[in-house]
């Protein structure tokens, strides 16, 4: 959630600025690796410090730093402090701390005018907090940082799906009434000589399982393919959420996604044969080997 840019005084009412950060910085060092390290972790402290400071006479980025012309940059300077705090002065290696930033005669930078913006970097060696666990903390925080739940979002959209359903479900309800009433009641000597067709629920009966005239071999096997998919993704979500993947491993949700659809390959046989059986096919092998190499062949064929 990053860290305020300042803060208004409780007292006065005046605005101030965040103008000091310091940066801690965390490394590990490498296991597999010499002289090498990893950053696991940063915190970020922010203060605010009136400087009175005089701007240095150019302070464009641009300038070319090398002024004596031996190859080397120098330092580059903003600005020279006057009444600098003793982290800023340069004769000592001290860290900002809040004695520093609050003493007797420091005032903090109003959110007005010219501000100096200045950063202190810390940099520690945490040999305990390996790489795979730099966001564990971020895991364990017990509610430091407060969620921002929008109740107003979620209320308004379980108010819209309960209307639509409400209104899906009335209709439904009424037509079923209507189509039970017409089954139940007796028919008259004229409505028996008629030969009257179905109507309702009695004309979709036999259609649910009726074959597609085009070919159902082709949509059987589009239906193992998504089968395949979905027990694929939702045993990915599954292994993620244990643990079982970390984002410590690049790559690894990848080859968990290729070794499950492998994997779930009898799945999608399945689901194929037993649709295409249903359909009354009768070239099921056919059918189990389109939906072993249709899905695989056009994605080789689209992106290699």
């Amino acid at each position: 959630q990053g860290f305020p840019v300042g803060f208004v005084a409780s007292d006065t009412q005046k605005a101030y600025v965040h103008n000091h950060v310091n940066l801690e910085i965390m490394y590990h060092p490498v296991e597999t690796e010499t002289d090498k390290y990893r950053v696991v972790r940063f915190t970020v402290e922010p203060f605010s410090v009136k400087h009175d400071f005089e701007p240095a006479e150019d302070d464009d980025d641009d300038t070319d730093q090398d002024e004596d012309g031996d190859g080397t940059d120098k330092p580059y300077k903003v600005a020279t402090i006057v009444n600098p705090i003793p982290s800023c002065n340069g004769r000592n290696s001290m860290h900002t701390n809040y004695d520093m930033v609050y003493a007797r005669g420091r005032e903090p930078q109003l959110a007005s005018g010219k501000v100096l913006f200045t950063y202190d970097v810390i940099w520690t060696e945490n040999s305990d907090l390996h790489w795979a666990s730099r966001w564990d903390i971020y895991l364990s925080m017990d509610d430091a940082i407060p969620a921002k739940v929008h109740w107003l979002s979620i209320a308004n959209s379980l108010v819209i799906v309960f209307v639509l359903s409400a209104m899906i479900a009335a209709i439904l309800v009424r037509n079923l009434r209507r189509d039970y009433a017409r089954y139940n009641k007796l028919a008259t000597d004229e409505e028996k000589a008629e030969d009257l067709e179905e109507f309702g629920w009695k004309l979709v009966h036999a259609d649910v399982f009726r074959p597609p005239g085009f070919s159902p071999m082709l949509l059987a096997v589009c239906c193992g393919t998504g089968a395949q998919l979905l027990c694929m993704a939702i045993f990915t979500i599954l292994f993620a959420a244990m643990g079982f993947l970390s984002p410590a491993n690049r790559g690894a949700l990848l080859m968990a996604q290729l070794l499950l659809y492998v994997l779930l390959g009898s799945v999608a046989g399945y689901v194929t044969a037993r649709l295409y059986k249903t359909f009354k096919g009768k070239s099921w092998q056919k059918a189990t080997t389109l939906v072993a190499l249709g899905f695989p062949g056009v994605a080789f064929v689209i992106f290699f």
